[in-house]
């Protein structure tokens, strides 16, 4: 096989992987999600699973490296254009927020054994001062907010929706009645309301 076509079937079955893995990820939640299941849902050998990746957590991994680029363009897009502060906020790939902040260690598995994780939080870290920034000059968020510690309040607040969204299903269920997206939703709309600037009454 020549090594383009080589190259072309590892990048096949490492996306179809990290596809199977998504759908349990968003279905059965992390921790519920095994090798042995990330192989049944890829239609591979656990074998081959792990010629791919060291680990589900090298999985997992990979994925928030993949869903961060795309934060990153879909918030480079809002600070440079006119998409809205709540399209850009948290509307889009929500889930993966909860690993943002604190994953120190994280690798993608397509630069094996290269630690880049950081460097990328470092440069999402700035477009979340940028895209707040912009949400106050536009005047959809309180004039009054302090940039830096309301993207620490956002990223900590989302991570704890996020979380205990996914460890309290039952009981969020029997409590509210709502299903975990519907509950996140909820959470995530009291939380971006609390932020948006209040309109005088009579408007």
């Amino acid at each position: 096989m020549g090594a383009r076509k080589k190259l072309a079937l590892e990048q096949f079955n490492r996306d179809n992987i990290l596809t199977a893995a998504r759908e349990l990820f968003e279905t059965k939640g992390v921790q519920d999600t095994t090798m042995d299941d990330i192989a049944l849902q890829a239609d591979y050998s656990k074998s081959t699973i792990y010629v791919y990746f060291r680990s589900k957590e090298d999985i997992y991994n990979s994925i928030v490296v993949d869903y961060l680029d795309i934060l990153i363009g879909e918030m480079t897009v809002y600070i440079e254009g006119d998409t809205s502060f709540e399209d850009s906020y948290y509307k889009r790939y929500p889930k993966y927020y909860a690993s943002l902040m604190f994953e120190e260690k994280a690798t993608n598995s397509r630069k094996q054994g290269t630690v880049i994780l950081p460097e990328i939080l470092q440069e999402l870290y700035g477009l979340m001062e940028a895209l707040v920034q912009k949400g106050k000059n536009t005047n959809v968020l309180q004039e009054t907010l302090d940039t830096k510690p309301t993207v620490l309040y956002l990223w900590s607040s989302l991570s704890g929706i996020i979380q205990i969204s996914a460890q309290k299903k039952k009981e969020i269920t029997k409590q509210t009645g709502m299903t975990m997206e519907e509950y996140r939703s909820f959470a995530f709309r009291t939380l971006y309301e609390s932020l948006v600037q209040k309109k005088a009454s009579g408007e």
